[in-house]
C-alpha cells in the first residue's frame, strides 16, 4: 500500500480505483514549518486532477497538513502533492 494520503483514495470504495493496477508516479513535500513534539495534526486530501491517459487515468491529489490550535486555528504544517497511474484494462 503507498504511503501517505493516497491510501484513502485508493480504498474508498467510490474512488474505484483497483490498487493491483497502480503505479506511483510522483511525490513532492512543500514545508512550511517543521513538526514539533506534542502537535496535534490533522490532514486534509484533495483531489486536483483525474487525466485520461490511453486505457488508464492519472490522478493527482494534494493533502494539506495542518497542526490544530486552540479554538478552531490551524497552522499550515506540510503539502503534499502525488501522482499515480491507474492502469487500464489490458495495460
Amino acid at each position: 500500500m503507498p504511503s501517505g494520503p493516497t491510501p484513502r483514495l485508493v480504498e474508498d470504495p467510490e474512488a474505484g480505483i483497483d490498487f493491483s493496477r497502480v503505479v506511483h508516479a510522483d511525490q513532492r513535500f512543500t514545508h512550511h514549518r517543521p513538526i514539533i513534539a506534542g502537535d496535534r495534526l490533522v490532514a486534509e486530501l484533495h483531489v486536483d486532477g483525474v487525466r485520461a491517459m490511453g486505457g488508464g487515468a492519472m490522478i493527482t491529489t494534494r493533502s494539506e497538513i495542518f497542526a490544530l490550535g486552540s479554538g478552531d486555528s490551524r497552522e499550515p504544517v506540510t503539502t503534499t502533492t502525488s501522482s499515480i497511474l491507474v492502469r487500464g484494462e489490458g495495460q
